[in-house]
């Protein structure tokens, strides 16, 4: 019997006409960020053990979790998934490969599988999704934007669900400084889902880079009423609203939504690490006491000690560590990325490297991490995120920089950051604006100032 397909015409193995739709639904919530949707597609799995996508999708999420713990998991839904394979379609025979490839942790494999099954069938939608997410952790941002272009193409606003396709395309165009492309792309999904989380983020990139500090709270108030109806990445939204707040010096506000939406307890979550440890070293730069939060930080740090896939989230342990003064446990935790190089796992030195300069930076060792960091700064972007995620490593610079008293270090790596927050010819003269204004500050704090600063509207 010949499998049913999709609402986009493509064959899909394990289910009837309303199991195809009730998928469809499903991925429309996973990919506007709606909670409990893996107990969805275990239900739907139990229905029709036969769902080939389903298994391969539920390994999928389990290794987006982001923690070794869940690789035996993951390895389940594998072993699932194969054991239908010699009845599956070549699509989904793909799809089998790419979650073998990310399960060994061959993570160029499970890339190029994705482009293979994009080059071929532009309307997979997980496919689509899988890749342009994936690419977040590599630092390859034009091959984000050309993985989204793969697809896109073939999408019009006939095809069901092209509306999920425009968030990661919207990230991608901003990501690669095309900020008013990226802005309408935003739009447009935020119009046909106004919650649509990964839109909103994408917009809040693009005002974070261009200084829009009050169209970025603005945007994010409008819909924050209801951010926590969705799953955990609404910590990261929430995230972007105290970074404008951060911009707008209200630091009041910075802490307590700290404290009551971006890690009001300790958390297993990859994200969850990041974005309360970077806030805190952002505050702290700018004179800010923190008080004991670095501690919910490090818990959360210790809880989940080695277990990080995401390498990225190291620095940002490191330094919570550091910060409370978990000596042994930071000891630890720079010993088992010391073994993750030896081991040759992926990223593993530049996130070894990186984290060691982290702990330089937390011991007051300005000197040395100025010496290491310095050195790191481009190759550590290859661990993944934002451009604005990763304006934390210029931060932490220009602090080391000052606190050393080397104020034309700091100029000029203040000057350095701005590359990348232009786009054209109108940002060209506001980053000249900015320069001439870094170049005529004489006091440690009004730099430090700066660094909450993009380009000046």
């Amino acid at each position: 019997m010949l499998p049913l397909t999709d609402v986009r015409g493509l064959p899909t193995t394990g289910l009837d006409a309303a199991q195809l739709l009730q998928f469809e639904t499903l991925l429309t919530d996973l990919y506007t960020y709606r909670p409990g949707v893996q107990t969805r597609v275990d239900a739907l799995l139990q229905a029709a053990p036969g769902f080939v996508l389903g298994h391969v999708l539920r390994g999928y999420a389990t290794m987006t979790d982001g923690l070794r713990s869940g690789l035996p998991e993951a390895r389940r839904f594998l072993a699932q998934a194969q054991q239908l394979a010699a009845g599956a379609t070549e699509r989904e025979r793909l799809h089998i490969q790419t979650l073998q490839a990310w399960v060994d942790g061959r993570g160029a494999d499970r890339l190029q599988s994705l482009e293979d099954i994009l080059a071929r069938w532009p309307l997979d939608l997980l496919a689509y999704r899988q890749l342009t997410a994936m690419l977040f952790w590599t630092g390859d941002k034009r091959r984000q934007l050309a993985s989204a272009l793969l697809a896109v193409p073939h999408w019009t606003p006939d095809t069901p669900g092209q509306a999920l396709t425009l968030a990661p395309l919207a990230f991608a165009l901003e990501e690669d400084g095309r900020y008013a492309l990226a802005e309408q792309h935003a739009l447009q999904a935020l119009a046909h889902h106004p919650t649509d989380l990964w839109a909103l983020h994408a917009l809040a990139h693009v005002h974070e880079m261009q200084g829009r500090a009050q169209e970025g709270v603005a945007a994010i108030s409008a819909v924050a009423h209801r951010l926590n109806d969705f799953n955990l990445f609404r910590g990261h939204v929430w995230w972007h609203l105290a970074m404008f707040r951060l911009a707008q010096g209200r630091m009041d506000e910075v802490l307590e939504l700290l404290d009551r939406q971006i890690l009001p307890a300790p958390s297993l979550f990859y994200l969850d690490i990041q974005n309360a440890a970077s806030l805190l070293a952002r505050l702290e730069i700018q004179g800010v006491p923190v008080g004991d939060r670095w501690e919910r930080v490090a818990d959360s740090a210790e809880q989940t000690l080695g277990q990080h896939l995401v390498v990225f989230t190291a620095p940002h342990q490191v330094m919570a560590l550091a910060r409370s003064g978990r000596t042994q446990v930071l000891a630890q935790t720079l010993q088992g990325l010391d073994s993750d190089v030896r081991a040759g796992l992926e990223q593993a030195q530049t996130g070894a490297a990186v984290s060691a300069a982290f702990a330089l930076y937390s011991a007051g060792k300005y000197r040395e991490f100025l010496q290491l960091m310095r050195a790191l700064r481009y190759e550590a972007a290859s661990l993944g995120a934002s451009h604005a995620q990763q304006d934390l490593y210029f931060q932490l610079l220009v602090d080391a920089a000052l606190q050393v008293d080397d104020l034309p270090l700091a100029r000029s790596l203040l000057k350095e950051r701005l590359t990348k927050r232009f786009s054209d010819a109108a940002d060209w003269q506001r980053l000249r604006a900015m320069a001439e204004r870094i170049d005529k500050a004489t006091e440690p704090q009004t730099l430090r100032q700066l660094l909450v600063q993009a380009l000046p509207c």
